[in-house]
């Protein structure tokens, strides 16, 4: 009778112990949103969804108490931080969000993240001294790590060969500066009349503050916002004068053209493929998608550096792209998941998958030195130019990019300024005089509102 009434115990403190060891193996659930689409199966899907999805999928696989979820509610870098800040003010943030480079500053002032030095081990942050030099200056907010750097990129020319025989030009040597490409569109021009264009690029700051960075100029005071808040947009610069001088040139010369949109790489890379250009620029971070959609169009694709200046515009690059960040408000479990699932995703392993289906470059020097001694830049040329030319780019306040508050709003009044030379006739130094009057209000007010 007591051994029975012993077995009864047992049985019922098992019952009573199992849901508990039950809900103890439940996974835990973290959200990751990002802006390159989701699958859908169509011709023209963004191949580089393939890369992040296998990624995920390794990830969970070495981590089965933690799942992944992806959410991809826009392709615009602005309406995703936009989406995510509002999600958190609703407490239903995701819980890695990719932040553009450019919206640093108002992630790290806004409160709605935690700084990954919070979340990690020192094990985990110990591994970041492998970042390469010119992504560490840019992500370095003071002794916080608030991000990891995960789809880092700069811009490069794309020529089509074709074109470029057409026109008795040589495919292998093509324009490296700004005068350079100007003789080589009028020849192109000249041997092909029915030629939209030369060459075209977004309407976007990013390539123009490339080009400012190249000639050692900075964006903004304060050493580009590096030793304090920047109080001062310098869009009025010599520096940024001679790029739109220059760009205003090759559109009165009939030579550039773009679609009329604001930001649109995917259009102005389709009006490329469809061989409406001979030359584009845009990001390396669409290397896998040119290839893979020149070879189906039948396109022989050239990649080169992105054309300096001048012969004395030797300064380097900037970063651009964008990192991943942990939104506060969650259980610890989630966010020690979030955590787990970012130092993953930025590991050399998830790099090598995601620099080969996508064209960012790694951002850690060990991956490229796996890629180097596996062969891989020796096969694919394509997508080592990126890398060459960020590495051979000078450490300084100028390459290491501004740290803007409202990054959205300058920029936008800069693209504004654009516009109104290329498509409104204004000339560029009263347009970059306007731009930085509105802009340097916008910082002010931004500055009151957080210091």
């Amino acid at each position: 009778m007591k051994k029975l009434w012993v077995s009864s115990l047992i049985l019922i403190t098992l019952l009573g112990v199992l849901p508990s060891l039950a809900a103890a193996q439940e996974p835990v659930e973290i959200v990751f949103t990002h802006i390159f689409g989701v699958a859908d199966g169509s011709e023209t899907e963004d191949v580089r969804i393939a890369a992040i999805q296998q990624i995920v999928e390794n990830f969970m696989i070495e981590n089965p108490d933690i799942v992944v979820t992806l959410q991809s509610p826009t392709t615009d870098y602005t309406e995703l931080f936009n989406s995510a800040t509002l999600a958190a003010q609703q407490g239903t943030a995701p819980h890695v969000v990719q932040v553009e480079e450019g919206l640093t500053q108002i992630a790290a002032d806004s409160g709605l993240f935690v700084p990954i030095s919070d979340l990690a081990s020192d094990e985990q942050l110990a591994t970041l001294d492998d970042l390469i030099g010119p992504v560490r200056d840019y992500y370095n907010l003071g002794d916080t790590v608030w991000s990891l750097p995960w789809n880092s990129s700069n811009p490069v020319l794309y020529i089509n060969r074709g074109m470029f025989v057409e026109a008795g030009l040589d495919p292998d040597a093509p324009p490296a500066t700004f005068a350079e490409i100007l003789t080589t569109c009028e020849a192109i021009m000249a041997a092909l009349p029915d030629l939209g264009a030369c060459i075209n690029w977004p309407m976007s700051t990013w390539f123009a503050e490339q080009w400012v960075a190249m000639q050692n100029g900075l964006l903004a005071n304060n050493n580009n916002g590096r030793d304090a808040r920047a109080t001062e947009m310098l869009y009025n610069s010599p520096e940024m004068l001679n790029v739109l001088t220059w760009w205003d040139q090759l559109n009165e010369a009939g030579y550039y053209s773009y679609t009329g949109s604001a930001n649109d790489f995917n259009g102005e890379g389709r009006a490329f493929l469809f061989q409406q250009t001979a030359m584009t620029i845009n990001s390396t971070a669409g290397i896998t998608n040119f290839v893979t959609f020149g070879n189906q169009l039948g396109i022989d694709l050239g990649v080169a550096r992105l054309p300096i200046p001048n012969e004395e515009a030797t300064n380097g690059v900037t970063v651009g792209g964008a990192s991943v960040w942990i939104t506060a408000g969650h259980s610890e479990e989630e966010l020690a998941a979030a955590n787990e699932f970012v130092f993953y995703l930025t590991s050399t392993p998830s790099e090598v998958i995601w620099h080969q289906g996508s064209g960012y470059f790694p951002n850690r020097q060990v991956t490229i030195d796996q890629l180097t001694t596996d062969g891989w830049f020796d096969e694919n040329p394509f997508f080592y130019v990126a890398i060459d030319q960020l590495l051979e780019s000078q450490r300084n306040p100028a390459t290491a990019g501004a740290i803007i508050g409202p990054s959205t709003t300058v920029r936008g009044y800069l693209v504004e300024a654009f516009q109104a030379v290329i498509d409104g006739g204004v000339e560029p130094a009263a347009a970059l005089e306007s731009a930085k009057e509105r802009a340097d209000e916008a910082l002010a007010e931004y500055n009151a509102a957080v210091e």
